[in-house]
Protein backbone atom coordinates (compact mmCIF):
# COMPACT_ATOMS: atom_id res chain seq x y z
CA UNK A 1 0.00 0.00 0.00
CA UNK A 2 2.92 2.71 0.22
CA UNK A 3 2.75 3.05 -3.65
CA UNK A 4 -0.22 4.86 -3.28
CA UNK A 5 1.01 6.92 -0.27
CA UNK A 6 2.08 10.04 -2.54
CA UNK A 7 -0.11 10.04 -5.10
CA UNK A 8 -3.22 10.39 -2.17
CA UNK A 9 -0.96 13.11 -0.33
CA UNK A 10 -0.83 15.01 -3.92
CA UNK A 11 -4.80 14.59 -4.36
CA UNK A 12 -5.80 15.53 -1.39
CA UNK A 13 -3.40 19.12 -1.18
CA UNK A 14 -5.14 19.55 -4.50
CA UNK A 15 -8.56 19.35 -2.60
CA UNK A 16 -7.63 21.89 0.40
CA UNK A 17 -5.95 24.42 -1.90
CA UNK A 18 -9.38 24.37 -4.15
CA UNK A 19 -11.32 24.78 -0.78
CA UNK A 20 -9.04 27.57 0.15
CA UNK A 21 -9.24 29.14 -3.05
CA UNK A 22 -12.75 29.24 -3.11
CA UNK A 23 -13.74 30.37 0.52
CA UNK A 24 -11.35 33.01 -0.24
CA UNK A 25 -12.62 34.26 -2.68
CA UNK A 26 -14.46 37.05 -2.89
CA UNK A 27 -17.51 36.11 -5.10
CA UNK A 28 -19.09 32.71 -5.17
CA UNK A 29 -17.44 30.00 -7.17
CA UNK A 30 -19.51 27.91 -9.60
CA UNK A 31 -18.52 24.86 -10.72
CA UNK A 32 -20.87 22.74 -13.18
CA UNK A 33 -19.64 18.72 -13.53
CA UNK A 34 -20.88 16.96 -16.52
CA UNK A 35 -19.60 13.26 -17.55
CA UNK A 36 -20.10 10.12 -19.22
CA UNK A 37 -19.48 6.55 -17.71
CA UNK A 38 -19.54 3.46 -19.85
CA UNK A 39 -19.32 0.20 -18.48
CA UNK A 40 -19.54 -2.91 -21.43
CA UNK A 41 -18.54 -6.22 -22.31
CA UNK A 42 -16.73 -6.99 -26.06
CA UNK A 43 -16.44 -10.18 -27.90
CA UNK A 44 -13.91 -9.71 -31.08
CA UNK A 45 -11.85 -12.13 -33.27
CA UNK A 46 -8.93 -10.23 -31.89
CA UNK A 47 -6.65 -7.11 -32.43
CA UNK A 48 -4.96 -8.99 -35.33
CA UNK A 49 -6.17 -8.61 -38.84
CA UNK A 50 -4.53 -10.51 -41.79
CA UNK A 51 -2.94 -13.42 -42.38
CA UNK A 52 -2.38 -16.89 -39.74
CA UNK A 53 0.65 -16.33 -38.35
CA UNK A 54 3.79 -18.16 -37.64
CA UNK A 55 4.51 -15.81 -34.53
CA UNK A 56 1.20 -16.76 -32.57
CA UNK A 57 2.87 -16.36 -29.24
CA UNK A 58 3.43 -12.28 -30.19
CA UNK A 59 0.04 -11.34 -30.96
CA UNK A 60 -2.74 -9.67 -28.86
CA UNK A 61 -5.91 -11.88 -29.10
CA UNK A 62 -8.64 -10.89 -26.07
CA UNK A 63 -11.78 -12.83 -27.31
CA UNK A 64 -13.84 -11.73 -24.61
CA UNK A 65 -13.35 -8.91 -22.13
CA UNK A 66 -15.11 -6.35 -19.81
CA UNK A 67 -14.20 -2.93 -19.22
CA UNK A 68 -15.63 0.68 -18.65
CA UNK A 69 -14.69 4.11 -19.57
CA UNK A 70 -15.35 7.58 -17.83
CA UNK A 71 -15.10 10.88 -18.77
CA UNK A 72 -15.46 13.73 -15.26
CA UNK A 73 -15.63 17.35 -16.84
CA UNK A 74 -15.90 20.39 -14.24
CA UNK A 75 -16.35 23.55 -16.06
CA UNK A 76 -15.31 26.65 -12.63
CA UNK A 77 -17.25 29.63 -13.96
CA UNK A 78 -18.43 28.79 -17.20
CA UNK A 79 -20.77 31.99 -17.94
CA UNK A 80 -18.18 34.44 -16.50
CA UNK A 81 -15.43 36.53 -19.03
CA UNK A 82 -12.57 33.86 -17.42
CA UNK A 83 -13.73 30.59 -17.06
CA UNK A 84 -11.51 26.74 -16.87
CA UNK A 85 -12.35 23.93 -17.83
CA UNK A 86 -10.74 20.32 -16.52
CA UNK A 87 -11.80 17.36 -17.90
CA UNK A 88 -10.49 13.59 -16.14
CA UNK A 89 -10.76 10.14 -17.72
CA UNK A 90 -10.28 6.78 -16.16
CA UNK A 91 -10.32 3.83 -18.79
CA UNK A 92 -10.46 0.05 -16.86
CA UNK A 93 -9.75 -3.28 -18.12
CA UNK A 94 -11.79 -5.76 -16.10
CA UNK A 95 -9.35 -8.02 -14.49
CA UNK A 96 -5.74 -6.39 -15.99
CA UNK A 97 -3.54 -4.30 -14.23
CA UNK A 98 -1.09 -2.93 -16.74
CA UNK A 99 2.23 -1.58 -15.89
CA UNK A 100 2.32 -2.38 -12.28
CA UNK A 101 -1.12 -0.24 -11.06
CA UNK A 102 0.00 3.13 -13.03
CA UNK A 103 -0.99 4.28 -15.48
CA UNK A 104 -4.05 3.60 -18.40
CA UNK A 105 -6.16 0.35 -17.91
CA UNK A 106 -4.59 -0.02 -14.57
CA UNK A 107 -6.52 -0.69 -11.65
CA UNK A 108 -8.79 -3.91 -13.13
CA UNK A 109 -7.47 -6.17 -11.14
CA UNK A 110 -8.72 -8.07 -7.69
CA UNK A 111 -8.53 -5.10 -5.22
CA UNK A 112 -9.52 -2.58 -7.82
CA UNK A 113 -6.53 -0.03 -6.56
CA UNK A 114 -5.04 1.35 -9.45
CA UNK A 115 -3.07 4.89 -10.10
CA UNK A 116 -5.22 5.71 -13.72
CA UNK A 117 -6.31 9.06 -13.48
CA UNK A 118 -5.62 10.75 -16.96
CA UNK A 119 -5.96 14.24 -17.51
CA UNK A 120 -7.55 15.11 -20.82
CA UNK A 121 -8.14 18.83 -20.95
CA UNK A 122 -7.23 21.52 -18.33
CA UNK A 123 -7.26 24.78 -20.30
CA UNK A 124 -8.43 28.37 -19.27
CA UNK A 125 -10.68 30.63 -21.22
CA UNK A 126 -10.97 34.54 -21.87
CA UNK A 127 -13.96 35.93 -23.40
CA UNK A 128 -13.59 39.79 -22.85
CA UNK A 129 -17.35 41.32 -22.69
CA UNK A 130 -16.70 44.24 -25.30
CA UNK A 131 -13.92 42.80 -27.70
CA UNK A 132 -15.13 39.80 -30.00
CA UNK A 133 -12.36 37.51 -29.37
CA UNK A 134 -12.14 33.97 -27.29
CA UNK A 135 -8.84 32.90 -26.14
CA UNK A 136 -8.28 29.30 -24.56
CA UNK A 137 -4.60 28.31 -23.52
CA UNK A 138 -3.63 25.16 -22.00
CA UNK A 139 -4.27 21.12 -22.47
CA UNK A 140 -7.30 21.65 -24.93
CA UNK A 141 -8.92 20.16 -28.00
CA UNK A 142 -7.90 21.06 -31.13
CA UNK A 143 -9.87 20.42 -34.31
CA UNK A 144 -9.04 21.82 -37.99
CA UNK A 145 -11.78 22.44 -39.85
CA UNK A 146 -13.90 19.31 -40.61
CA UNK A 147 -17.40 17.91 -41.88
CA UNK A 148 -16.65 13.98 -42.61
CA UNK A 149 -14.99 11.44 -39.91
CA UNK A 150 -13.36 14.44 -38.06
CA UNK A 151 -10.18 16.26 -39.55
CA UNK A 152 -7.63 14.11 -40.78
CA UNK A 153 -4.61 16.50 -40.32
CA UNK A 154 -5.10 17.23 -36.66
CA UNK A 155 -8.26 16.19 -34.51
CA UNK A 156 -6.85 15.79 -31.25
CA UNK A 157 -5.89 16.84 -27.36
CA UNK A 158 -2.91 19.25 -27.67
CA UNK A 159 -0.91 22.06 -25.61
CA UNK A 160 -1.87 24.92 -27.51
CA UNK A 161 -3.19 28.46 -27.70
CA UNK A 162 -6.31 29.24 -29.82
CA UNK A 163 -7.39 33.05 -30.59
CA UNK A 164 -10.27 33.69 -31.95
CA UNK A 165 -12.32 36.82 -33.20
CA UNK A 166 -15.27 37.51 -34.97
CA UNK A 167 -15.82 39.97 -37.26
CA UNK A 168 -19.85 39.83 -37.71
CA UNK A 169 -22.07 36.62 -36.53
CA UNK A 170 -21.43 33.73 -38.60
CA UNK A 171 -17.66 35.15 -40.18
CA UNK A 172 -14.80 34.43 -37.90
CA UNK A 173 -11.04 33.71 -37.94
CA UNK A 174 -8.93 31.50 -35.40
CA UNK A 175 -5.35 31.26 -34.67
CA UNK A 176 -3.78 28.25 -33.45
CA UNK A 177 -0.44 27.69 -31.89
CA UNK A 178 0.18 23.84 -30.34
CA UNK A 179 2.79 21.74 -29.28
CA UNK A 180 2.46 18.35 -29.08
CA UNK A 181 6.39 16.89 -28.74
CA UNK A 182 9.52 18.58 -26.37
CA UNK A 183 12.16 16.03 -26.08
CA UNK A 184 13.32 16.04 -22.77
CA UNK A 185 16.15 14.65 -23.45
CA UNK A 186 18.63 17.75 -24.34
CA UNK A 187 21.41 15.38 -26.20
CA UNK A 188 18.99 15.95 -29.27
CA UNK A 189 19.57 18.91 -30.86
CA UNK A 190 16.12 18.40 -32.93
CA UNK A 191 14.09 17.76 -30.24
CA UNK A 192 10.53 19.67 -30.63
CA UNK A 193 7.66 20.45 -32.24
CA UNK A 194 5.44 23.30 -32.94
CA UNK A 195 2.17 23.51 -35.20
CA UNK A 196 0.76 26.57 -36.19
CA UNK A 197 -2.83 26.82 -38.07
CA UNK A 198 -4.81 29.28 -39.14
CA UNK A 199 -8.72 29.39 -40.00
CA UNK A 200 -11.46 31.80 -41.60
CA UNK A 201 -15.51 30.39 -41.21
CA UNK A 202 -18.16 32.01 -43.47
CA UNK A 203 -21.67 30.52 -41.74
CA UNK A 204 -25.05 31.64 -43.46
CA UNK A 205 -27.84 30.13 -43.35
CA UNK A 206 -26.49 26.40 -42.26
CA UNK A 207 -24.18 26.44 -44.87
CA UNK A 208 -20.57 26.49 -43.97
CA UNK A 209 -17.63 27.40 -45.74
CA UNK A 210 -13.74 27.17 -43.91
CA UNK A 211 -10.54 27.42 -45.70
CA UNK A 212 -7.19 26.76 -43.59
CA UNK A 213 -3.83 26.44 -43.17
CA UNK A 214 -1.50 24.78 -41.00
CA UNK A 215 2.39 24.59 -40.53
CA UNK A 216 4.81 22.92 -38.54
CA UNK A 217 8.61 22.63 -38.38
CA UNK A 218 10.22 19.87 -36.27
CA UNK A 219 13.13 17.65 -35.08
CA UNK A 220 14.50 14.53 -36.64
CA UNK A 221 14.47 12.99 -32.83
CA UNK A 222 10.95 14.69 -31.97
CA UNK A 223 8.85 11.16 -31.65
CA UNK A 224 11.59 8.97 -30.18
CA UNK A 225 12.58 6.08 -32.30
CA UNK A 226 12.98 6.82 -35.91
CA UNK A 227 10.75 4.88 -38.12
CA UNK A 228 12.12 2.52 -40.95
CA UNK A 229 9.81 0.09 -41.42
CA UNK A 230 5.91 0.03 -42.75
CA UNK A 231 4.60 -1.82 -39.34
CA UNK A 232 6.02 0.10 -36.98
CA UNK A 233 3.31 2.21 -34.79
CA UNK A 234 4.83 5.78 -34.38
CA UNK A 235 3.58 8.85 -32.85
CA UNK A 236 4.88 11.52 -35.87
CA UNK A 237 3.76 13.33 -38.29
CA UNK A 238 1.48 10.65 -39.77
CA UNK A 239 4.31 8.41 -40.72
CA UNK A 240 2.89 4.99 -39.26
CA UNK A 241 3.93 3.64 -42.93
CA UNK A 242 7.30 5.43 -42.84
CA UNK A 243 10.23 4.44 -45.15
CA UNK A 244 13.41 6.79 -43.70
CA UNK A 245 14.40 8.70 -41.25
CA UNK A 246 14.34 12.60 -41.12
CA UNK A 247 17.53 14.74 -41.11
CA UNK A 248 18.41 18.86 -40.90
CA UNK A 249 15.19 20.73 -40.08
CA UNK A 250 12.44 18.71 -41.22
CA UNK A 251 9.24 20.64 -41.84
CA UNK A 252 5.41 20.48 -43.23
CA UNK A 253 2.78 22.55 -44.87
CA UNK A 254 -0.71 21.94 -45.72
CA UNK A 255 -4.19 23.78 -47.09
CA UNK A 256 -7.76 22.64 -46.81
CA UNK A 257 -11.38 23.18 -47.49
CA UNK A 258 -14.53 22.35 -45.43
CA UNK A 259 -17.54 22.69 -46.52
CA UNK A 260 -21.11 21.80 -45.92
CA UNK A 261 -24.16 23.00 -48.03
CA UNK A 262 -27.90 22.70 -47.63
CA UNK A 263 -29.64 22.05 -50.88
CA UNK A 264 -33.52 21.47 -52.09
CA UNK A 265 -35.28 18.49 -51.02
CA UNK A 266 -33.34 18.15 -47.71
CA UNK A 267 -30.40 17.15 -49.15
CA UNK A 268 -26.89 18.10 -47.40
CA UNK A 269 -23.62 18.16 -49.59
CA UNK A 270 -20.05 17.82 -47.05
CA UNK A 271 -16.83 18.25 -48.48
CA UNK A 272 -12.99 18.24 -47.28
CA UNK A 273 -10.10 18.68 -49.24
CA UNK A 274 -6.65 18.52 -48.03
CA UNK A 275 -3.28 18.78 -49.80
CA UNK A 276 -0.04 18.14 -47.62
CA UNK A 277 3.62 18.38 -48.28
CA UNK A 278 6.46 17.46 -45.49
CA UNK A 279 10.27 18.00 -46.03
CA UNK A 280 11.89 15.57 -44.55
CA UNK A 281 15.53 16.71 -45.21
CA UNK A 282 16.00 14.66 -48.27
CA UNK A 283 14.25 13.18 -51.00
CA UNK A 284 13.57 9.52 -49.45
CA UNK A 285 12.17 11.10 -45.80
CA UNK A 286 9.75 13.55 -47.78
CA UNK A 287 6.30 12.97 -48.69
CA UNK A 288 3.38 14.88 -50.04
CA UNK A 289 0.00 14.08 -51.43
CA UNK A 290 -4.15 14.97 -51.19
CA UNK A 291 -7.03 13.46 -49.69
CA UNK A 292 -10.62 14.66 -51.03
CA UNK A 293 -13.73 13.50 -49.48
CA UNK A 294 -17.10 14.09 -50.09
CA UNK A 295 -20.63 12.95 -49.07
CA UNK A 296 -24.14 13.88 -49.43
CA UNK A 297 -26.84 13.33 -47.08
CA UNK A 298 -30.80 13.19 -47.35
CA UNK A 299 -32.40 14.01 -44.36
CA UNK A 300 -36.03 12.82 -43.92
CA UNK A 301 -37.86 12.47 -40.53
CA UNK A 302 -36.93 8.81 -39.88
CA UNK A 303 -33.68 8.12 -40.64
CA UNK A 304 -30.67 9.85 -43.09
CA UNK A 305 -29.13 7.86 -45.80
CA UNK A 306 -25.79 8.99 -47.18
CA UNK A 307 -23.38 8.45 -49.82
CA UNK A 308 -19.96 9.04 -48.96
CA UNK A 309 -16.51 8.29 -50.55
CA UNK A 310 -12.88 9.40 -50.61
CA UNK A 311 -9.59 9.51 -52.36
CA UNK A 312 -6.37 9.99 -51.48
CA UNK A 313 -2.55 9.43 -53.29
CA UNK A 314 -0.64 7.06 -52.74
CA UNK A 315 3.05 5.31 -53.27
CA UNK A 316 4.60 5.46 -56.46
CA UNK A 317 6.88 2.38 -57.77
CA UNK A 318 9.93 4.16 -56.47
CA UNK A 319 8.69 5.98 -53.40
CA UNK A 320 11.41 4.23 -51.45
CA UNK A 321 14.01 7.06 -52.95
CA UNK A 322 11.67 9.97 -53.98
CA UNK A 323 9.50 10.26 -50.97
CA UNK A 324 5.88 8.70 -50.30
CA UNK A 325 2.89 10.18 -51.89
CA UNK A 326 0.67 9.74 -48.88
CA UNK A 327 -0.47 13.19 -47.17
CA UNK A 328 1.56 13.62 -43.88
CA UNK A 329 -0.48 14.11 -40.99
CA UNK A 330 -0.40 14.64 -37.42
CA UNK A 331 -2.54 12.42 -35.39
CA UNK A 332 -4.91 9.52 -36.56
CA UNK A 333 -7.92 10.15 -34.77
CA UNK A 334 -9.86 10.62 -37.99
CA UNK A 335 -12.30 8.02 -38.61
CA UNK A 336 -16.03 6.71 -39.86
CA UNK A 337 -16.41 4.23 -37.33
CA UNK A 338 -14.74 2.86 -34.51
CA UNK A 339 -13.85 -0.80 -35.45
CA UNK A 340 -11.51 -0.11 -38.44
CA UNK A 341 -11.07 3.20 -37.82
CA UNK A 342 -11.70 4.49 -34.34
CA UNK A 343 -12.88 7.31 -32.15
CA UNK A 344 -12.53 6.05 -28.47
CA UNK A 345 -9.37 3.24 -28.61
CA UNK A 346 -11.10 1.84 -25.41
CA UNK A 347 -14.10 0.25 -27.12
CA UNK A 348 -12.36 -1.58 -29.87
CA UNK A 349 -10.15 -4.14 -30.32
CA UNK A 350 -8.29 -3.16 -33.94
CA UNK A 351 -7.96 0.08 -33.52
CA UNK A 352 -5.11 0.49 -35.73
CA UNK A 353 -6.27 -1.78 -38.29
CA UNK A 354 -6.79 0.59 -41.01
CA UNK A 355 -5.27 3.88 -39.38
CA UNK A 356 -5.79 6.82 -41.86
CA UNK A 357 -7.64 7.87 -45.02
CA UNK A 358 -4.17 8.35 -47.15
CA UNK A 359 -3.35 5.39 -49.64
CA UNK A 360 -6.92 4.67 -50.18
CA UNK A 361 -10.10 5.37 -52.09
CA UNK A 362 -13.85 4.04 -50.60
CA UNK A 363 -17.16 4.01 -51.34
CA UNK A 364 -19.37 4.74 -48.96
CA UNK A 365 -23.40 3.82 -47.65
CA UNK A 366 -23.91 4.96 -44.64
CA UNK A 367 -27.81 5.14 -42.24
CA UNK A 368 -27.82 7.20 -39.76
CA UNK A 369 -30.49 7.79 -36.86
CA UNK A 370 -33.11 5.30 -38.79
CA UNK A 371 -35.75 5.60 -35.54
CA UNK A 372 -37.97 2.71 -34.58
CA UNK A 373 -39.49 4.44 -32.32
CA UNK A 374 -38.79 7.26 -29.56
CA UNK A 375 -36.50 5.18 -27.80
CA UNK A 376 -34.92 2.84 -30.29
CA UNK A 377 -32.90 3.67 -33.28
CA UNK A 378 -29.65 2.28 -35.30
CA UNK A 379 -26.77 3.55 -37.67
CA UNK A 380 -25.69 1.45 -40.34
CA UNK A 381 -22.02 2.00 -42.14
CA UNK A 382 -20.65 0.11 -45.34
CA UNK A 383 -17.88 0.84 -46.96
CA UNK A 384 -15.65 -0.51 -49.42
CA UNK A 385 -12.22 0.10 -49.93
CA UNK A 386 -9.14 -0.36 -52.38
CA UNK A 387 -5.70 1.01 -52.45
CA UNK A 388 -3.45 3.55 -54.24
CA UNK A 389 -0.55 2.72 -53.46
CA UNK A 390 1.89 0.70 -56.11
CA UNK A 391 2.78 -2.74 -55.89
CA UNK A 392 6.29 -2.67 -56.60
CA UNK A 393 6.37 -0.67 -52.94
CA UNK A 394 5.88 -3.92 -52.00
CA UNK A 395 7.41 -6.04 -54.26
CA UNK A 396 10.77 -3.98 -53.91
CA UNK A 397 11.22 -6.41 -50.65
CA UNK A 398 11.49 -3.04 -48.20
CA UNK A 399 8.89 -4.63 -46.04
CA UNK A 400 9.76 -5.51 -42.78
CA UNK A 401 10.08 -9.63 -42.81
CA UNK A 402 7.71 -9.51 -39.64
CA UNK A 403 5.19 -7.63 -41.96
CA UNK A 404 5.34 -10.16 -44.91
CA UNK A 405 4.44 -12.72 -42.55
CA UNK A 406 2.12 -11.20 -40.61
CA UNK A 407 3.88 -11.58 -37.30
CA UNK A 408 2.79 -8.81 -35.70
CA UNK A 409 -0.56 -7.27 -34.73
CA UNK A 410 -2.86 -4.64 -36.37
CA UNK A 411 -0.13 -4.66 -39.92
CA UNK A 412 -2.88 -5.62 -42.53
CA UNK A 413 -4.90 -2.80 -43.80
CA UNK A 414 -2.55 -0.12 -42.76
CA UNK A 415 -1.19 -0.46 -46.30
CA UNK A 416 -3.05 -1.15 -49.42
CA UNK A 417 -1.83 -1.44 -52.96
CA UNK A 418 -3.91 -0.98 -55.64
CA UNK A 419 -4.45 -4.69 -56.03
CA UNK A 420 -5.70 -5.14 -52.38
CA UNK A 421 -9.28 -4.14 -51.17
CA UNK A 422 -11.25 -4.55 -47.58
CA UNK A 423 -14.77 -4.18 -47.02
CA UNK A 424 -15.82 -3.14 -43.59
CA UNK A 425 -19.93 -3.23 -42.13
CA UNK A 426 -20.60 -1.48 -38.86
CA UNK A 427 -24.03 -1.08 -36.95
CA UNK A 428 -24.66 0.58 -33.96
CA UNK A 429 -28.25 0.37 -32.56
CA UNK A 430 -29.28 2.06 -29.36
CA UNK A 431 -32.18 1.79 -26.48
CA UNK A 432 -33.14 4.85 -24.34
CA UNK A 433 -33.69 3.05 -20.71
CA UNK A 434 -34.00 6.25 -19.06
CA UNK A 435 -33.38 9.96 -19.48
CA UNK A 436 -29.54 9.76 -19.49
CA UNK A 437 -28.53 6.31 -19.70
CA UNK A 438 -28.92 4.41 -22.84
CA UNK A 439 -27.92 0.46 -24.12
CA UNK A 440 -26.15 0.71 -27.13
CA UNK A 441 -24.86 -2.60 -29.30
CA UNK A 442 -22.40 -1.93 -31.75
CA UNK A 443 -21.25 -5.20 -34.27
CA UNK A 444 -18.37 -5.06 -36.91
CA UNK A 445 -17.48 -6.82 -39.37
CA UNK A 446 -14.39 -6.66 -41.72
CA UNK A 447 -13.10 -8.59 -44.91
CA UNK A 448 -9.29 -7.96 -46.63
CA UNK A 449 -8.28 -9.16 -50.03
CA UNK A 450 -4.99 -9.19 -50.77
CA UNK A 451 -2.94 -10.27 -53.93
CA UNK A 452 -0.89 -13.23 -53.63
CA UNK A 453 1.18 -12.00 -55.70
CA UNK A 454 1.77 -9.19 -54.01
CA UNK A 455 2.71 -10.33 -50.76
CA UNK A 456 3.41 -14.05 -51.57
CA UNK A 457 0.30 -15.16 -49.70
CA UNK A 458 -3.69 -14.21 -49.44
CA UNK A 459 -4.33 -16.50 -46.23
CA UNK A 460 -6.26 -13.30 -44.11
CA UNK A 461 -8.34 -13.79 -41.51
CA UNK A 462 -11.96 -11.65 -41.13
CA UNK A 463 -12.16 -9.49 -38.12
CA UNK A 464 -15.54 -9.91 -36.17
CA UNK A 465 -16.62 -7.71 -33.34
CA UNK A 466 -19.55 -7.25 -30.83
CA UNK A 467 -19.94 -4.31 -27.73
CA UNK A 468 -22.87 -4.34 -25.61
CA UNK A 469 -22.59 -0.95 -24.08
CA UNK A 470 -23.93 0.83 -20.76
CA UNK A 471 -23.97 4.42 -21.47
CA UNK A 472 -24.50 7.11 -18.72
CA UNK A 473 -24.32 10.79 -19.37
CA UNK A 474 -24.64 14.02 -16.88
Amino acid sequence: MEKHILPSIIIVGIIINLLAGMFSSCRAVEIRPSGTLQVFTQWSTGSTLGFTSPYAEKEINYDFRGAQYSRFQFDINPDEVVSATALFEVDTYWGRNDDNGYGEFAGGQIGTDGVNVQTTFAFLRVRPERIPVQAKAGLTSVHLPNQIGGSILLDDNIAAVALEYEFTEGINSSLIWGRPYDNADRSFSNQTMDIFAATFTYAQRDNIITPYIAYTQFGKDVAGDPLGSAWVDGGNIGLWNGFSDFSGNPWAFWTGFSGRYHGPYNLVAKTDLIWGTLHGGSDAASRQGAVLLGELDWVLDFMTIGILGWWATGDDDNAYNDGAGRMPFITNQWGLTDFGYYECAITTESSLLIQDATGRWTLGLVIDDLVFTDDLSTSCTFLYMRGTNSTDAVKNNRFSQELLEGGYRNNWGTYLTNKDWLIEIDSETTLKIYENLNLILRLGYIHIDVDPQVWGTSDTRDAYRAVLLWDYQF
